[in-house]
């Protein structure tokens, strides 16, 4: 034998030599429940610790919206849009006012929460829908939660998914004046989210 196959040899004596050998059955211990037994939910619990948990994930799979949308609240959540702020911060050239309003300093949380266009917007989809406009907040996540109180039942998951509606075609209309240098007004976005909604 050579001298690594001793060492593994006597290394594997010494961990084994506390143990007796019996005749009952063996069993496999999953190491991660109080019980010793495995579940789905334990191995997800397991791969996942650690991690940061996003606590609003409820509110943005559950609602209406296609895939697409949903992805991109999530990142909006995250702030992990391109918006101005983003692109200073990684030293990449960047216009710091919003393309909606022409006023405030463009974040992803302004474009959706507090920009004066997208308030105008929320104003009149509030105003037809019987509710009034809850005070801005200063995160997506903010308002979308002072705006679920306003309604309730099924009425509460029309609201999540015209919040998703109303944030997609915000940052749609943003993504047009930055790129293509074009802009609607707020009576042609209030009419595209209407049909979106109808459909």
């Amino acid at each position: 034998m050579s001298a690594d196959a001793i060492i593994e040899y006597l290394f594997l004596w010494n961990t084994l030599r506390d143990y007796q050998l019996t005749d009952a059955q063996d069993r496999t211990i999953w190491r991660w429940t109080p019980d010793g037994s495995y579940s789905a939910k334990s191995a997800y619990t397991m791969l996942h610790a650690g991690s940061i948990r996003f606590l609003s994930h409820n509110l943005m799979w559950k609602t209406w919206a296609p895939l697409k949308i949903k992805i991109f609240l999530w990142l909006a959540f995250r702030r992990q849009h391109w918006t101005g702020d983003r692109r200073l911060r990684h030293g990449l050239d960047a216009r710091e006012e919003c393309y909606l309003c022409e006023q405030g300093r463009e974040t992803i949380d302004h474009i959706l929460a507090q920009c004066s266009v997208t308030r105008e917007i929320w104003h009149h989809a509030l105003t037809a829908l019987g509710g009034q406009c809850p005070q801005a907040a200063t995160t997506t996540i903010g308002w979308w939660r002072r705006l679920r109180p306003l309604f309730r039942g099924d009425q509460r998951a029309g609201l999540d998914s015209l919040f998703a509606l109303i944030s997609w075609e915000v940052w749609k209309e943003r993504n047009a004046r930055c790129f293509r240098d074009s802009a609607a007004t707020t009576n042609e976005l209030l009419q595209i989210i209407k049909a979106q909604a109808d459909q």
